[in-house]
């Protein structure tokens, strides 16, 4: 008996060595922002100067955007089997900001779905970057349909449809 209590105080004196070694150096220190921040009121100079700076370093989600619309064009097809949802852009708590409808008919569809891919890990990071908060509201996918040649979004999700 007297082995197994002894045994036990070992045990409890590593399990609580083992809590306090992350402390063991001193105070724990919050990570560094994602951004400086920078009041324009007091130094706008400095504040133009960083804005401009983040803006070269970080890649413009409005032309990214531009372009991938561009390449979907009017999503024209001649069967609803050429239409397509796809996820874009990216909700800060997570998923997608929204759904586009694309058609396959005359558009490289693995270098279109890479470009999303790309922006939606862009949209991520600026998320991320900026601190930003959304709704975290799920937005179901939803389902499409040929209407006048064109691939559309409609308002049921593909889970009702089936």
């Amino acid at each position: 008996m007297r082995k197994l209590n002894w045994l036990m105080a070992v045990i409890a004196v590593a399990l609580l060595g083992a809590c306090q070694q992350g402390q063991a150096g001193g105070e724990r220190l919050a990570p560094e922002p994602l951004i400086e921040p920078i009041d324009p009121v007091t130094n706008p100079r400095a504040a133009l100067k960083e804005r401009e700076r983040q803006m070269r370093e970080h890649p413009d989600l409005q032309k990214m955007r531009a372009d991938i619309l561009s390449m979907i064009g009017q999503a024209e097809a001649d069967d609803v089997q050429q239409c397509r949802v796809i996820g874009f852009g990216h909700k800060p708590c997570g998923g997608p900001a929204e759904y586009i409808a694309y058609s396959t008919k005359g558009v490289n569809e693995t270098v279109l779905q890479q470009k999303i891919a790309s922006y939606n890990k862009a949209a991520e990071a600026e998320n991320i970057r900026l601190g930003r908060m959304s709704d975290c509201a799920i937005v179901p996918e939803p389902a499409v349909s040929l209407v006048g040649g064109q691939c559309k979004i409609t308002g049921t999700s593909k889970q009702e449809v089936m």
